[in-house]
């Protein structure tokens, strides 16, 4: 009884501690805020699996809720300040590769990114590419791959591996009202040994525009 006590205690701690995480959602098609505009989003998910239970061989999942805001930088371009699970504060810019941002058809673009994660451990580092079908009000689809590293600034943090992967999803609606139902499958090797697989599936959905500033902090 104590020793299931003990590990049940040591999951729960454990989930406590990966609530703090890097940003594993990017809800945003490849077209960046047109230029003067800014927009709110609210990013949450589950990630299955997330933490082992050695004892009672039981798996628990891990959830997060990621606020975001992004501002038009220019015709190519705009910048995302990110809160991760309330824990960190990541910055990324993104820029259209095919042309400027209101060009009609298809978009494709480059994302890179850093700050602080996991309340201060981590310094986080990101590159994304996205690409998305013509954008509008209705139905607008995106996937893409992600390359993410988190490097110990603290003394105890522990070191890790790159996460990769990729996303696909699709916006219902516009950047001023909609959600962006996505689904990541990532590359993960837990540093804390808190579960044996390396493959993460995370179910996410993104809420845009009027619904998403009013659950943002910002």
């Amino acid at each position: 009884m104590t020793l299931k006590f003990v590990a049940r205690a040591g999951a729960a701690l454990s989930i406590v501690y990966t609530a703090g995480c890097i940003p594993l959602t990017v809800g945003s098609t490849a077209q960046p805020v047109p230029v003067g505009t800014t927009v709110h989003s609210m990013s949450m998910y589950v990630v299955p699996n997330s933490v082992d239970d050695s004892v009672d061989k039981r798996s628990f999942p891990r959830y997060g809720v990621d606020p975001e805001v992004r501002f038009g930088l220019d015709d190519r371009s705009d910048i995302g300040v990110r809160a991760p699970s309330f824990s960190g504060i990541v910055a990324n810019y993104k820029r259209r590769l095919n042309g400027v941002s209101q060009a009609p058809g298809a978009a494709t673009a480059i994302m890179i990114g850093g700050g602080l994660v996991n309340w201060g451990d981590h310094l986080h580092l990101e590159a994304t590419l996205i690409t998305s079908a013509e954008d509008n009000d209705r139905f607008t689809p995106y996937g893409g791959l992600r390359a993410m590293q988190v490097i110990p600034i603290n003394k105890g943090a522990v070191h890790d591996s790159p996460t990769l992967g990729g996303f696909f999803g699709a916006r219902i609606g516009s950047l001023k009202a909609g959600i962006s139902p996505e689904l990541g499958v990532f590359y993960d090797h837990s540093a804390l040994r808190i579960r044996k697989g390396n493959i993460l599936f995370v179910p996410a959905i993104t809420i845009h525009g009027d619904f998403g500033r009013f659950l943002s902090p910002w």
